[in-house]
């Protein structure tokens, strides 16, 4: 479930792909509170691209994603590559994806969840990751989000 009052902890992290990105992230960050995009290398993490969502912090509050994972474009009907959050197709969702980009904008560490997706007569289970950057070294600029969607397969209401 998505908590923004607790601490982050990288032990909860079950998912092993996940697990597997945030250890990049971390060894990435060395000993700064966040590495920067420029630290991100596609090549070493190409193993993820599909599930991987580069989003960009705007000034004005609005999040716009600079690349939208193939696997993830497929599986939501939408590619949202270069395209605001305030133009998200399913308009139910802004405010709780507002909130779930803002946590680790303002808690300037990573988030992680575990919770559940209806569409329709469907229902999927996902776990995502949200690793914040810093192109500074002070503000969280980009975030990196990564879906893993039913791997145990999609399940009817």
């Amino acid at each position: 479930m998505f908590d923004t009052c607790t601490m982050f902890n990288p032990e909860t992290i079950a998912n092993v792909r996940l697990r597997r990105l945030y250890d990049y992230w971390d060894a990435k960050r060395g000993t700064r509170e966040m590495p920067a995009r420029a630290d991100i290398d596609a090549i070493e993490i190409g193993w993820a691209l599909g599930d991987i969502s580069l989003v960009e912090v705007l000034p004005d509050g609005d999040f716009r994603w600079r690349v939208d994972g193939s696997n993830l474009s497929a599986f939501f009907g939408c590619d949202m590559g270069g395209r605001k959050l305030s133009e998200y197709p399913f308009p139910e969702y802004v405010s709780t994806l507002r909130a779930r980009f803002r946590a680790p904008v303002e808690r300037r560490e990573p988030v992680f969840e575990t919770g559940s997706f209806s569409r329709k007569e469907y229902r999927w289970k996902y776990d995502t990751l949200f690793l914040p950057l810093t192109s500074d070294g002070r503000r969280v600029d980009m975030l990196i989000q990564m879906i893993d969607i039913g791997r145990s397969g999609s399940t009817k209401r």
